[in-house]
């Protein structure tokens, strides 16, 4: 494993409560959730959360769409360990979303909040791939990442000093990737992001629906 995914995993692992205290409650991506949960083609639809952190996602999906079935992963054992107590009637798994391909059933929908920015650009599109394989027929696709030049990822460090790498990716990149892979855009958005320092970063959503545009 490349010493920057070491490096970064270590540093999830360690942050894991301190994740959970800042962004649990956050409610900027509500109504993107929602937009998602309009798109699937059924009530008690089967979804995969690819890096649930502390479960804040989870939550909010299970909440309103309490008859859906998740299936969480995340590569922290104690960003897992949070969002068990968090969720507790959710199937959590520790696993390197690199590795879906080994889950062997399949999903009417996909959430990857944010853990594409933790992805080197092959593996990111990699992921797109292995979520491809892991949808049903119409399922549905939501990916954010903060959009920028990939050449100017890098290391970036938190208020404790840990570090994590972190990549920007192209959205038309990824949207390219996603039409290679028959997975058609019905939503992109675009979301203000509050920093620290006073300064706004844009966050990109895009919602893919599997099966070529009419």
């Amino acid at each position: 494993m490349e010493k920057s995914y070491q490096e970064t995993f270590k540093t999830w692992n360690k942050i894991a409560q301190l994740y959970e205290d800042k962004f649990m409650l956050l409610d900027l991506y509500n109504d993107t959730y929602a937009i998602f949960s309009d798109s699937w083609h059924t009530t008690d639809a089967t979804i995969l959360e690819i890096g649930c952190g502390p479960g804040n996602i989870t939550r909010h999906l299970k909440k309103n769409n309490p008859n859906c079935m998740v299936t969480a992963i995340d590569v922290s054992s104690n960003m897992v360990e949070l969002a068990k107590k968090n969720n507790p009637d959710v199937d959590f798994r520790i696993m390197d979303c690199r590795n879906i391909q080994e889950i062997e059933n399949t999903f009417d929908a996909i959430i990857c909040g944010f853990t594409m920015n933790y992805l080197s650009k092959n593996d990111c599109l990699k992921l797109i791939s292995d979520c491809n394989d892991l949808m049903q027929s119409e399922a549905v696709l939501y990916m954010s990442f903060v959009p920028g030049d990939y050449k100017k990822s890098g290391y970036i460090t938190g208020s404790t000093g840990d570090r994590t790498y972190f990549y920007y990716h192209d959205p038309k990149v990824i949207i390219n990737e996603l039409d290679k892979n028959s997975l058609s855009v019905i939503h992109s958005i675009e979301k203000e992001y509050p920093k620290s320092d006073g300064t706004t970063e844009i966050h990109t959503i895009i919602i893919a629906k599997k099966g070529k545009a009419l």
